[in-house]
């Protein structure tokens, strides 16, 4: 609909003007410590706080719903970063313990999915609200009433199972039982 374009629109403008704001602030402070002798990442700190605070600071609105996606996004990705620096470039960790090999990407999702359970279980208040309702729905109210799902969930559970046993019954792969529900082409 229109209001939905119009909606995607005001938010693609401010991410365009925020980030262009962001750019100029830090540059513009970069320039100015390293100009001043402030080097060493510490100009990259200051620049990128004061930039990222004013740019990216409102969490109001559009603007705001746009700017909260964008931070998450970026402070997950700098944990992952550093994360990568404590295994290549500390050397404080051994290499497969790297997220992106095999074991060290199971260990990094065992941690993530403990924190956040940990978190629903003991410390709910200090999460987001539609968050926590998701949580709550799938670990507490799953717990009571009947043991099998509605059967509005019916099909969902059936191709997750399924799923599962692909790996002993080829026929079962999701793609083939995806394309019973939907047929290609």
């Amino acid at each position: 609909s229109l209001r939905k374009l119009r909606f995607v629109i005001k938010q693609m403008f401010w991410h365009g003007r925020n980030l262009g704001l962001y750019v100029a602030i830090y540059k513009t402070i970069c320039y100015i410590l390293r100009h001043f002798g402030v080097r060493g990442g510490l100009e990259s700190w200051i620049a990128g706080f004061i930039g990222g605070f004013w740019a990216f600071g409102d969490s109001t609105g559009v603007s705001g719903a746009v700017n909260s996606q964008i931070v998450l996004y970026l402070f997950a990705r700098g944990i992952e970063g550093q994360l990568r620096g404590v295994v290549h470039l500390h050397k404080w960790l051994p290499e497969y313990c790297d997220i992106h090999s095999k074991w060290g990407f199971r260990v990094f999702a065992g941690f993530s999915l403990a924190l956040i359970l940990y978190m629903t279980d003991y410390e709910n208040k200090v999460l987001r609200s539609s968050f926590n309702s998701v949580m709550h729905n799938l670990y507490y109210e799953s717990n009571a009433g009947p043991l099998l799902p509605p059967s509005n969930y019916a099909p969902f559970v059936w191709i997750v199972v399924t799923s599962y046993l692909s790996f002993y019954f080829g026929k079962l792969s999701l793609d083939n039982v995806l394309s019973i529900i939907d047929p290609p082409p």
